[in-house]
């Protein structure tokens, strides 16, 4: 029988994003059936992916992953970073908006941009796996596309001319920062228990 690891999200629409990515594994992947309630931080992605994860580990007695993501601007001093989800209230287009108002005076050359992502798995017997994911681009002056969810429609991979809300599902998730950092995780934790691939 496939391992079963717990997602610790509320969030549909990042489940669906980790479970295609997870589809290759032997692993039951299940969300969350709890809130998971925990006052992110500010310090790292790392820290706010460990809370999740032992969070849901602590409470349901099963392996658990969690993740966290942000989108950083060097030209704005690496902002808004691990506060990208909540730098201020509202829905996704709403910090969206609120960012490209920000740059709204930064021409091409300014406007690089990085995906970075954490992804944890906290086990039931208190250890952890670690993994990490970057994807490097630039933002657009407007969104564009209709596919994903946060800071998709207004970042363009390096290498593509089409925003990530411009692609399909499952290109998204071929190139994303969160592919990379969960397979690095899932790997490494598939590793420590002589199970694969399929």
């Amino acid at each position: 029988m496939p391992r079963i690891i717990i997602i610790a999200t509320g969030n549909p629409a990042k489940f669906r994003e980790i479970s295609d990515i997870m589809g290759k594994y032997d692993i039951a992947v299940r969300m969350a059936d709890l809130r998971v309630d925990v006052r992110e931080g500010t310090a790292s992605y790392e820290e706010n992916a460990r809370l999740k994860a032992f969070y849901v580990a602590a409470r349901l007695g099963a392996d658990a992953f969690g993740e966290d993501s942000g989108i950083e601007v060097p030209a704005l001093g690496g902002f808004p970073g691990v506060m990208s989800a909540r730098f201020i209230e509202g829905r996704d287009s709403d910090r969206t908006d609120a960012l490209l108002d920000r740059m709204r005076h930064l021409g091409p050359p300014d406007r690089k941009a990085a995906f970075k992502a954490c992804a944890v798995i906290a086990l039931a017997d208190g250890t952890t796996v670690v993994g990490y994911g970057e994807l490097n681009g630039r933002i657009t002056d407007g969104p564009v596309g209709e596919n994903g969810f946060g800071y998709d429609p207004v970042f363009v991979p390096d290498g593509y001319d089409r925003t990530l809300a411009q692609m399909s599902p499952r290109e998204k998730n071929d190139i994303s920062h969160r592919r990379r950092a969960i397979e690095a995780v899932v790997e490494k934790y598939l590793f420590q228990r002589g199970v694969g691939a399929e």
